[in-house]
Formats: structure tokens, sequence, C-alpha cells
């Protein structure tokens, strides 16, 4: 957090200062999860903050690498990543496939590109920055679906219980094989 304080400083000199300090306590206290997309609009009403002073904080806190901001291509299904990209340019117009949704997309910018922040790995490591390393439903809730779904801990909870029979995690190459008894 060394490197985050000088940061943070340079912040504090280029953004509304009740956004950089939000910004502080966000990265200083705020669970892994609340650190990956990041979305702005819920940030600013969360926090009561003008939504065009946070917009413009957390573009100055990625200037000065703080966090590192990404072109989602979303699902228009599920809500899902299909694509994330570090620049506009890299957005392709091909198809996009959903693998949960089972359908191609092409890329709308007005309608399925949201644009995300998470902290940067040399001011904080989180568990998002290694997405392989992460339990099945942490992924599909920090990696695979965007910043708009919003999932608190209870509805996550059972949505898990509800959409799941049973779960093997699997490293690249193992095989599994599974016996349920279906519910009738």
């Amino acid at each position: 957090m060394t490197d985050f304080n000088s940061l943070y400083a340079t912040l504090k000199q280029t953004a509304d200062p009740k956004v950089a300090d939000a910004i502080q306590t966000l990265v200083e206290t705020g669970a892994d999860h609340e650190l990956n997309r990041i979305n702005l609009i819920e940030f600013a009403a969360r926090t009561g903050l003008a939504e065009e002073k946070v917009i413009s904080g957390f573009l100055h806190a990625s200037q000065i690498g703080i966090f590192d901001l990404t072109w989602n291509v979303l699902c228009p299904g599920c809500s899902g990543v299909l694509g994330a990209h570090d620049t506009l340019k890299q957005l392709q117009p091909e198809d996009y496939h959903c693998g949960l949704c089972a359908a191609g997309y092409q890329a709308s910018i007005d309608d399925q590109v949201e644009v995300a922040f998470t902290v940067s790995p040399r001011v904080r490591r989180i568990a998002a920055h290694d997405p392989h390393t992460l339990p099945s439903w942490d992924y599909w809730r920090q990696i695979f679906w965007s910043s708009g779904i919003d999932i608190n801990e209870d509805s996550f909870g059972r949505l898990v219980n509800e959409a799941t029979l049973e779960a093997v995690e699997l490293a690249p190459g193992e095989k599994a094989v599974l016996s349920l008894q279906l519910p009738a």
C-alpha cells in the first residue's frame, strides 16, 4: 500500500477531494469482490457523490495506475461478460458467443459494452487478478457476470442452492463422473 499512498496523493490533487477520499476508503477497506469491475453509477449512489465527479475521479485514478479500466462486451441475455478489452480499439465487430445462453451476438457499443474499473494488482492484489484460483461460484460472480448484476449475499446464496444440484471443480485435464438422484 506504500505505492498507493503516493498515487492517492496525486489523485487528491487532480480529482474531487470527496471522490478521492471515497476511492481511498474503497481501496483500503473494500472486500475483494467490491474492487473488481466497479460499477461507477452504483458507487456514486452508495456514496452520495455526483456521478460526473465519480466518473472523472475514477478516470484520473485509472490514468495514474490505481485502477485498470476495461471495456467489456456483455451478453444481452444474461449480462455475462463475453469479452474484456483494455482499449476500445480492441473491440471487434465479429460475433461474441455466450456459453450460458448458447447464443451469438455482435457487439454494439451503445447496448452491450460496459466500462468497468478493477483495482490494479500493483496497488492491491485481489482474488479476481488470478481468476483460475476462484471457487466456481465466485468465478461466475466476479469474472463472468457484469458489474450491472447486483447480487447481494442472500440472493446469491439462494441462487447457488437453487441452481446447483451437484458441483465438482476440476483442474485442467481432470475428469469426473457424477451420479445424481434427481428430484421428482
